[in-house]
């Protein structure tokens, strides 16, 4: 499943894998992104700094925004590389941006796959630069985290891997209807696929209401399911109704098709399991909304 999903596969990695992890990194710092210079001048101009975070819109599609600052002499960075052992390696990037005295940037990378036995707070960020009078120089910049954003990204991730060793959680490729106009009714047929075998359970306690859709009983989905691996696939008939009738809130939609399934495995992983509607399911969703609010 795609990282956009927020329920991305992670394949587990023991301690040993995360020292070959730390090694492997070890060497990719030496061939790519941020490699050392023979050239260059070890450590950074002052008045650099970074903070790493997300928007909106970078947690469905699995980014990570590096927020640089510069309160020096103007710099051009040719080189940034993102290291931390709750990454897998593979985060650079060498395309060069300049950065004057009092400039802010926001650089995004594709996020790799998280290592769930990795501390999520052990992050540095690579830099290489120039300065205005030529100078080559490189260095780490520890960057701050205001708002808990490589933990969350591994409570995220782990947590998905955590609920596919024991069971798919798979929304419908079409949305169920029935009746017209103010009338119509719908239904997000959920199926619960335990895996083959294994030790782990699941219990899934209901999804929540999103901007755009909520329940028509309610506002949100209690469900209540406990399964095993091994146990027969269970299903689920979500009744929905529009969150409001709002035109703006249709057009300006960005999350209101991704479920937040409150789930909690076996193995004491709990949290919030987001899982975004394919393309013919939220073209659904949205032709539902329209014509029952008759917009």
């Amino acid at each position: 499943m795609p990282r956009s999903a927020r329920s991305s596969v992670r394949p587990a990695r023991g301690t040993a894998a995360g020292l070959a992890l730390l090694a492997a990194a070890a060497l990719t710092a030496c061939s790519a992104g941020a490699a050392p210079d023979a050239g260059a001048e070890a450590g950074l101009p002052d008045g650099l700094s970074v903070a790493v975070q997300q928007g909106r819109l970078d947690v469905p599609q699995g980014r990570l925004v590096l927020h640089f600052e510069n309160t020096g002499d103007p710099v051009t960075v040719t080189a940034v590389a993102v290291r931390s052992p709750a990454l897998e390696p593979g985060m650079d990037r060498d395309e060069a941006f300049s950065l004057g005295e009092g400039d802010a940037i926001d650089i995004r990378l594709d996020l790799t796959d998280s290592v769930c036995d990795g501390d999520p707070g052990a992050i540095g960020i690579d830099v290489r630069l120039t300065t205005a009078d030529g100078g080559e120089h490189e260095g780490t910049l520890e960057p701050d985290d205001p708002f808990g954003t490589m933990a969350r990204i591994a409570d995220a991730d782990c947590l998905a891997e955590s609920v596919a060793g024991v069971a798919a959680i798979e929304l419908p490729d079409r949305l169920r209807t029935t009746g017209a106009g103010a009338e119509q009714r719908a239904w997000i047929d959920v199926r619960v696929a335990p895996v083959a075998s294994g030790g782990g359970t699941l219990v899934i306690d209901g999804v929540s209401a999103t901007t755009l859709i909520g329940n028509e009983d309610g506002q949100d989905w209690p469900l209540g399911i406990e399964v095993a691996a091994g146990d027969d696939p269970v299903e689920a008939a979500l009744a929905v109704r529009p969150a409001r009738c709002d035109a703006h809130a249709l057009a300006d939609d960005k999350r209101g098709t991704i479920l937040p399934f409150t789930v909690a495995t076996g193995d004491g992983r709990e949290g919030r399991l987001e899982i975004a509607s394919g393309a013919d399911l939220k073209a659904d969703l949205y032709a539902y909304y329209a014509e029952r609010c008759d917009l």
